[in-house]
């Protein structure tokens, strides 16, 4: 076994030669084994963390919720709340439930909000929502899901009313786990396609030692029943740790060299084929990382790493036949370098996205970060060209801006990706990227700008999308063409709050081809904190989405919304042009006495949510909607006055709607019976008094009394003052009655 001493010398040479976190080299005689405290996070190769995209990079950094691990286990999940209780705080006596009220855009139908929970972390990110070319109402809607190990796909047939899901989009049986970036497309069939990233941990050996590290691979999965149920995954491309020989000391010990690859960032786009028009072909592009070490071993035993130079390019693969077998990759952009040294090359590529014209020219965006290292100074756009299905292709640069840092200065969440181009092509081939920048005086970390070329990729203009006054954040834009060439965009917008912690969804949209826009629009009925969605307020994802068609715009985002009254939560929002069905309520029977049973239902609320039943301003009941938002309910209606009470039905998103309970009998009518009751005994009491005074006035003025007379008389008082005292008016009349009676 290797002693506590080579341990140390080991784990010296790692940190001065800043080897990644995940390879743990030692000789063969006395292996030394990853720690327990080891996760996904650590066998990655750290060069690169930092440039990682979606879960993956969540997980190296330990900060992936479903991972125990890192500085996320002592702060999530929270404490569970009790059985039964509500997700929202309780309120103040005479107050409604604390709940997001909405306040609703102009414009655009009220949110829903789509995913739903199965586990104690309320969590779901990066949406990406494609339309059914054959069918305009049917959505599909591709989710990162923090209830389960992979991605998951929810349904609508009906433009987004109502939603189906989850659906699991399994990753490759031999892998790990799935770490994100789900990207949904339809091909002209309506078949649906999923690509994402999945991972699996690679031993390897080098010379006497061995280690292992994290590969990852780029899953592509088919459904042909819209996304309900998916296919086994095939792999469009997977890496693998590699290891060469390059040379012999003097002493005969070989030196190698180890490159660590890993896959990042896929996105996926079908169209036709460029030589048979009549079918679709898929592109998936991706980043490509390989991070290279040279091994050496000292004394012959101890390994030695050099170091690290990470390589980055975006590459390309392809399939003609519905992704059952694909291409070998392309590497589309120049193969760049980032090292380690004040002096030296930091250079990365990322975020590319593809795009098929109508004629089948494929496009292909990505970001450069230029020399001067990611996250600051300069970065650069370019869009290839390829008219032979990527064979070849010819580039251009299409932009040139200020870089945004890797998170806001007045938020935690990392934005980066804000920076990555999103591509669009229009019916008339004109291209279109969309992207965040700071302004030119760098007082601004995010404006929406938009780079435009009407001669086929050849020369680019770009503009300023966002019209707000103000210095606040924009960031995750998203952009797309409808059927008739119209231009619609979405993005994350912080104008609204002085504090710049809560951003709203905007739109904006162009039908002259990116020349003008039209002034921007709220689309969000209430805005999300970023701090109250995730752990830490680290991560909403790294794009929105929205889709198109002639007559529809579909948006979805990460929506923090529940989080605001209760523990972080952060679901995927949905908010479209047309009105959504408004949430209703229906008393049976609408009137009656208080103190009775009522049934209610209602319908068009949010999904699987708490909804709190309130009458008069005051909570009576609470109950929980079904899987399409409908619930019914008996319930007592306490008594109160008579007349119309409001009757208010209130879910958890801040969804509401109101009834009126005629109350026709009730606290007021109980009072009236009482005074009237009183009254009446009043003047009854009168009369008899009135009776008593005079009875008693004939006794005593009768002249002609007798000795039994006397004691007779005697008797009356004695009885008059016993009834006055006990019995009261009513028993003195009695009373004297028996007495005249006895005369």
């Amino acid at each position: 076994m290797i002693n506590s001493t080579k341990i140390i010398v080991i784990s010296l040479v790692f940190l001065l030669t800043f080897t990644p976190t995940g390879l743990l080299m030692a000789s063969q005689d006395g292996n030394v084994e990853l720690s327990s405290s080891s996760n996904l996070g650590s066998v990655l190769s750290k060069p690169f963390h930092d440039y990682l995209s979606s879960s993956v990079w969540l997980i190296t950094q330990g900060l992936d919720p479903r991972f125990k691990t890192g500085p996320i286990s002592s702060i999530y999940p929270p404490r569970q709340a009790k059985s039964g209780t509500s997700s929202a705080q309780a309120s103040s006596a005479g107050q409604g439930p604390l709940v997001p009220y909405r306040n609703p855009s102009q414009k655009f139908s009220r949110n829903m909000l789509i995913t739903r929970d199965f586990s104690p972390l309320p969590f779901q990110t990066e949406p990406s929502i494609a339309v059914n070319p054959k069918d305009p109402e049917h959505l599909v809607l591709g989710v990162v899901d923090y209830n389960f190990p992979g991605i998951t796909s929810y349904t609508s047939i009906d433009s987004g009313t109502t939603w189906e899901g989850p659906y699991h989009i399994k990753y490759p049986p031999d892998d790990q786990a799935g770490a994100g970036d789900p990207v949904i497309s339809f091909d002209r069939d309506g078949n649906v396609y999923a690509a994402g990233i999945s991972v699996a941990v690679e031993d390897f050996t080098v010379g006497t030692a061995s280690g292992e590290s994290v590969i990852s691979s780029i899953p592509i999965s088919r459904s042909l029943d819209g996304g309900v149920s998916w296919e086994e995954p095939i792999s469009s491309r997977r890496e693998h740790v590699s290891i060469k020989p390059i040379d012999v000391d003097e002493q005969g010990e070989s030196k190698y060299e180890l490159s660590i690859p890993f896959l990042d960032k896929p996105w996926v786009s079908t169209g036709p084929s460029k030589y048979n028009p009549e079918n679709d072909n898929i592109y998936v592009t991706y980043t490509k990382f390989v991070t290279k070490y040279r091994v050496e071993f000292l004394f012959g035993v101890e390994p030695f790493l050099g170091i690290p130079i990470t390589e980055t390019s975006i590459e390309m693969v392809k399939s003609l036949d519905q992704g059952q077998t694909w291409s070998e990759p392309v590497t589309v952009s120049p193969v760049v370098q980032s090292t380690l040294g004040q002096e030296a090359e930091k250079r990365v590529l990322q975020g590319s996205q593809p795009s098929v014209a109508p004629d089948g020219t494929l496009y292909i965006a990505w970001v450069d970060s230029t020399d001067d290292n990611s996250f600051e100074k300069r970065a650069e756009i370019y869009v290839a060209k390829s008219e032979t299905e990527g064979l070849t292709f010819t580039t251009e640069r299409a932009a040139d801006f200020n870089e945004i840092p890797f998170s806001p200065r007045n938020s935690f969440f990392r934005y980066w990706a804000s920076g990555f181009p999103q591509l669009s092509i229009d019916k008339d081939e004109r291209i279109y990227v969309m992207y965040t920048a700071r302004s030119p005086e760098r007082d601004d970390d995010g404006n929406i700008y938009l780079a435009k070329s009407g001669d086929y990729g050849n020369s680019w203009t770009n503009t300023k999308i966002n019209d707000d006054n103000t210095n606040r954040l924009q960031f995750f834009p998203s952009i797309t063409s409808d059927p008739n060439g119209n231009l619609h965009a979405m993005w994350g917008d912080m104008r609204d709050d002085p504090s710049e912690s809560k951003y709203h969804i905007y739109y904006s949209t162009s039908e002259d081809g990116g020349k003008t826009w039209t002034e921007n629009s709220r689309v969000t009925d209430f805005p999300t904190n970023p701090n109250h969605a995730f752990p830490g307020g680290a991560f909403i994802g790294d794009y929105f989405t929205i889709a198109a068609t002639e007559d529809e715009v579909y948006m979805a985002w990460p929506d923090g919304r529940l989080g605001e009254f209760g523990p972080q939560n952060q679901k995927i929002g949905f908010a479209r042009k047309e009105l959504m069905p408004m949430p209703s309520i229906f008393l049976s029977p609408p009137s009656g006495p208080g103190g009775m049973d009522i049934t209610i239902q209602g319908s068009n609320f949010q999904p699987d949510q708490d909804v709190y039943l309130e009458i008069s301003g005051a909570v009576i009941s609470t109950v929980r909607s079904d899987d399409i938002g409908n619930f019914s309910a008996r319930i007592f209606v306490p008594i109160s006055g008579e007349g119309a009470h409001d009757f208010r039905a209130i879910d958890a998103s801040g969804n509401v709607a109101n009834a009126s309970f005629y109350m026709d009998f009730g606290f007021d009518n109980i009072q009236d019976q009482v005074e009237q009751i009183t009254d009446t005994i009043a003047k009854f009491e009168e009369g008899i008094t009135k009776d008593i005074r005079q009875d008693v006035s004939e006794l005593i003025s009768d002249n002609n009394l007798s000795g039994n007379n006397f004691s007779v008389v005697m008797w009356a008082i004695g009885s008059l003052l016993i009834a006055i005292g006990i019995l009261g008016p009513i028993g003195t009349w009695i009373m004297l009655r028996k007495i005249r009676e006895q005369r």
